[in-house]
């Protein structure tokens, strides 16, 4: 600061610059500071303890349904009989049309409908014929014969035939007796509903949670 003769104090251009000066450097500091100090770190989700907390299902009851997890119902499974659709006339193909056109419309409950591949499971034939291989004496038959073996065995190998499931779910066990039962009265003359064995449902459950698992021969 400097005295002027004709007025009172005033503040110089130097003062002006070293006080940008300062407070540049302050800026700078702070910015420093800042570039300096780590990220917070986010906090992981802690991971289920086991696989069975994951899965919707909680576990199976007595009478071969599923009981969901946190209360929230239960579920039953059972196979749709599936049937030729190129075959039958126009006619039929329309009627089944309408009457699953029908069921959609009248069942406003949760259900859900999966396919699935499986091995076509030739293990029978191929023991009719090995057996008569055993006993065939003629050299000729024997060429027919295991020519019939060789395409069990290639349709065995490179063929598949395609399952269809139909999950009902419920709140209740009177629900769900209640729901597969109007299931089948709508499904029975398009595609009746097969029951499924407690063996056959836990392994539909585990290929649908596995997909890379070795898919199991089905009869």
């Amino acid at each position: 600061m400097t005295l002027n003769q004709g007025s009172g104090p005033v503040f110089s251009e130097d003062h002006e610059a070293q006080q940008a000066l300062f407070e540049e450097q302050s800026s700078t500091k702070r910015k420093r500071k800042c570039k300096g100090s780590k990220p917070r770190k986010k906090k992981r989700t802690m991971a289920k303890s086991s696989v069975a907390d994951i899965l919707s299902i909680r576990e199976m009851t007595a009478d071969g349904s599923f009981e969901l997890q946190e209360n929230k119902g239960y579920l039953d499974v059972m196979q749709l009989q599936s049937k030729d659709i190129y075959s039958p006339s126009t006619r039929e193909t329309e009627y089944d049309i309408m009457m699953m056109a029908k069921f959609f419309q009248s069942y406003a409950h949760d259900i859900k409908i999966v396919s699935m591949n499986f091995p076509v499971d030739m293990q029978k034939q191929l023991d009719a014929v090995n057996y008569k291989i055993s006993q065939n004496t003629a050299p000729l038959y024997e060429r027919f014969l295991l020519k019939k073996r060789h395409e069990l065995e290639f349709l065995e190998t490179h063929r598949t035939n395609r399952e269809f499931y139909l999950y009902i779910y419920a709140a209740s066990f009177k629900q769900l007796s209640e729901y597969r039962n109007n299931c089948r009265r709508y499904l029975g003359r398009v595609a009746p509903m097969i029951e499924l064995t407690d063996e056959k449902k836990l392994g539909l459950l585990y290929k649908l949670h596995n997909q890379n698992s070795k898919l199991e021969k089905r009869g």
